[in-house]
């Protein structure tokens, strides 16, 4: 049995491909049950979700702050039920993903608990430290509060679970290296994230002529946000200047008080593109310019999976087992990141170098 908080889906978010991930690994020992943590209204995947799917509508309600870190309040009745309609024996594995859902343990039977694993996938009270730090340099005090708030309750609850689960998967090696400090030897395991290929991998390349930059992202998100204004602001005067003729192309869902401000800066922004293959097969390189967050990047594994080369910072590659120079070019600086986009534009052996390093790393640890 899988408990998430969002349909899996192999073309969706990063969080929809993760769980997508524990969707294909669970389905291959046995029938799957996947309860989705949710109002019934959740849209379908846009693929076939092996095994069968239910929907357990939201408890008691929750406190804005806590709806706001992603804590959910299940129906733990409607869990009981479910968990009665769907499997007459103890499963082999029952693993909840991500943090937010474990409330829903208390609706399980008590023999499957002792069968219970859990997928942190992001490391929580970091992302809400870090998105802390954002908000503050956006000159939001409310909202830093808030995500400090949400950190410390995700720290004590962070504790319980490396206390409550024999086992306790991370995404990235280094944050699992952090926890697993403060638990038994072994409890914390780092489980790269893996995705499945949206159609077949670009051959190569597009031809040198005008340049195209790719950022993709839902700018609901917090780090994305940042990483379009840092784009807006710094980075895309910038490359204008440096490379005359560039286009810088934005593809994700974002308020639209956010899309004007892309195009009054002159970004080319598609909004949510549900395919996209052909604006990475019009990139002649992608980027990933995230200055906070944690876990690893799902935007980065697709850009390798296309073939294109990637400018990221160093935050952006955390947990990849990126060579710098090597698998992507890592920046930090404005000035560091236009000239990486600069020098892979304008050396197009350079460009397909990092390019086919991206992709082998991806081939090697992150294709599902």
């Amino acid at each position: 049995m899988l408990i998430s908080p969002i349909v899996p889906d192999a073309r969706g978010n990063g969080l929809a491909r993760r769980a997508w991930m524990w969707a294909h690994e669970l389905s291959r020992a046995g029938d799957l049950v996947t309860l989705v943590i949710g109002s019934g209204d959740i849209a379908p995947a846009s693929n076939k979700l092996p095994g069968r799917l239910a929907i357990v509508p939201p408890g008691i309600r929750r406190p804005k702050w806590k709806k706001a870190i992603g804590w959910s309040m299940p129906d733990l009745a409607a869990i009981r039920q479910a968990c009665t309609a769907f499997s007459a024996s103890i499963p082999d594995r029952v693993f909840v993903f991500r943090l937010g859902v474990a409330p829903a343990l208390e609706g399980l039977p008590t023999p499957w608990l002792d069968r219970v694993e859990i997928d942190l996938d992001d490391w929580e009270s970091a992302r809400c430290f870090s998105s802390a730090k954002l908000s503050l340099r956006s000159g939001s005090l409310w909202r830093a509060a808030q995500f400090v708030v949400g950190g410390l309750f995700y720290r004590k609850r962070e504790r319980w679970a490396l206390e409550k689960f024999p086992v306790v998967h991370i995404s990235a090696p280094n944050d699992a290296a952090a926890l697993g400090a403060r638990s038994e030897p072994g409890r914390v395991r780092a489980t790269p994230s893996r995705i499945a290929g949206p159609g077949c991998p670009l051959a190569d390349c597009p031809p040198n002529g005008r340049p195209s930059i790719l950022f993709v992202g839902t700018l609901g998100y917090l780090p994305n946000r940042d990483a379009a204004d840092w784009l807006m602001k710094d980075i895309q005067p910038r490359l204008a200047r440096s490379l005359p003729g560039v286009t810088v192309t934005v593809a994700g869902d974002a308020p639209e008080r956010i899309g004007a401000r892309l195009i009054e800066s002159e970004l080319d922004w598609r909004g949510y593109v549900p395919d996209l293959r052909d604006l990475y097969r019009e990139a002649t390189i992608a980027i990933a310019p995230l200055r906070g967050g944690s876990g690893t990047k799902i935007k980065i594994l697709e850009a390798w999976f296309y073939r294109r080369a990637v400018v990221a910072t160093s935050h952006a590659v955390r947990g990849l087992g990126v060579i710098p120079g090597c698998h992507a070019l890592v920046a930090d600086t404005t000035e560091e990141f236009v000239d990486a986009c600069r020098r892979l534009i304008e050396d197009r052996a350079l460009r397909e170098r990092v390019a086919a390093e991206g992709h082998a790393l991806f081939l090697a640890h992150h294709m599902l």
